[in-house]
Formats: C-alpha cells, structure tokens, sequence
C-alpha cells in the first residue's frame, strides 16, 4: 500500500481499515454456521441433562412427548432421587441421544476423509471466497499481498462479536521502506 499510493505508514494503516470494512462486511453471514452450532451445540448439551436428569422437566417430557409414565409403585416424581430420575428417562432419551452421537461421530468421518482427499472444508472455502472478493474490489494493490491479508477471521470473544485491530488501535512496526 505505501509503495503502491506513496503514503505514510499512518495513512498505510488508513487503507488497510477499508479494506478490512470492505472484506468484514458479510461477517456475519459468513460466520453463521459457526455461530448457529455453537448455540445448538450447548443448548443440546445443557438441555439433555436437564431432559435426563431434572425431575420437573423429565416428567414434562416423559409424560406429554414420550407418552411414558411414572415407574410402577412412584406416586409422583417428587419420591424419586436424581439418579432414579435418570435412569427412568435414560429408556427414551438414549436411542436419541445415542444417535445423535452417531451422527456427530459419521460427520467427523466424512470430514477427515474429505481432508485427507484434499477437499476444502467450509472454512477454506469461506476464506478463498473472501480473498477473491477483495482482491477483485481492489485491483490496483498485489493481488497475493490482498489474498493473504484476507485469509483470516478476526478473534472473536464468546459474545460472537469479532475484536479488530483497527478498534484495539494497534499497529504493528514499520517495515522501513
């Protein structure tokens, strides 16, 4: 950018804030996946102990989805202890659960066979796509140089909100040109 607009390092840095706002502009499409199955992810994970293991909510879902009643000789749930709870509800939540596991443990599978075939998962597919946009916006830098500034994803905090440098205001050393 300072060879290519004869510019200062300062005004370097301004350029390459646009392009950053230029390439974060579909962030958070481009990170929804991500996102949505971070949240199932731990909603499932929480909700199945909860489903399992809490007596209120696992008679709620014994009785009116699963179509299940109390264990002969258990008046209410209120008698049962936690791991009497779980046991109950363990005969309808484990051909789910179990299979949700096969599930997750075939699509890993797949994922590392297609690796290893040297096919590109989403997220080199969403970084090639997003250093193609760039480049393409801005034909008058080094087409390598934009590629490679725009094969990344920001850091993002557990809020799912991305931390840029521009907002950190750091910058790193100057080169010496």
């Amino acid at each position: 950018v300072m060879c290519v607009d004869g510019v200062s390092w300062d005004q370097a840095h301004e350029v390459l804030n646009r392009l950053d706002r230029y390439n974060e502009r579909y962030y958070w499409f481009e990170t929804m996946p991500y996102r949505v199955g971070i949240t199932a992810a731990f909603l499932g994970g929480v909700g199945s102990i909860f489903l399992v293991f809490w007596a209120p909510v696992a008679e709620w879902y014994g009785v009116n989805i699963a179509g299940e009643a109390l264990p002969e000789g258990v008046g209410e749930i209120g008698e049962m202890t936690t791991n009497q709870v779980g046991t109950w509800t363990w005969s309808w939540m484990e051909p789910m659960i179990g299979t949700a596991s096969f599930v997750l443990l075939c699509a890993q599978f797949v994922r590392a066979q297609g690796t290893k075939m040297n096919m590109q998962p989403y997220s080199r597919q969403l970084m090639e796509w997003r250093a193609n946009r760039l480049a393409k916006a801005f034909p008058r830098y080094d087409e390598s140089m934009l590629r490679a500034w725009a094969s990344h994803m920001p850091e993002c905090k557990w809020t799912f909100f991305p931390t840029y440098e521009r907002k950190l205001r750091k910058k790193g050393p100057p080169s010496g040109l």
